[in-house]
């Protein structure tokens, strides 16, 4: 199925966000991979805005990469002067790419 102009725009809008955050908090697709549950080539597509996108990934992607839904559609409120350091605490992080809270990419 053919994408409308305006879909292909937000799917790059929201790319560009997802690949500004990514570098902002310093990690690879391969690290974001890990953390979001979501494969490189299909990281790599969403960042350069080539892959319609669910709901649920771009649950897992805000997840992993620390920020609110909203922030991936809002470009502007990424760049590096505009990132909080930490989001409000909302439990521990059960997933299973650390079973524990936090980012520790060295447990695997």
């Amino acid at each position: 199925m053919k994408q409308s102009a305006e879909t292909l725009a937000w799917a790059e809008k929201i790319g560009a966000s997802i690949r500004a955050r990514r570098k902002s908090l310093g990690l690879s697709l391969e690290e974001l991979s890990r953390l979001s549950g979501s494969t490189i080539p299909t990281l790599s597509h969403i960042e350069r805005g080539t892959r319609d996108l669910k709901l649920s990934t771009l649950v897992s992607l805000s997840l992993a990469l620390r920020t609110e839904l909203p922030a991936l559609f809002q470009p502007d409120t990424l760049s590096p002067e505009n990132l909080p350091d930490t989001l409000p605490d909302t439990g521990p992080d059960t997933s299973p790419e650390t079973g524990q809270g936090g980012y520790n990419l060295e447990d695997d």
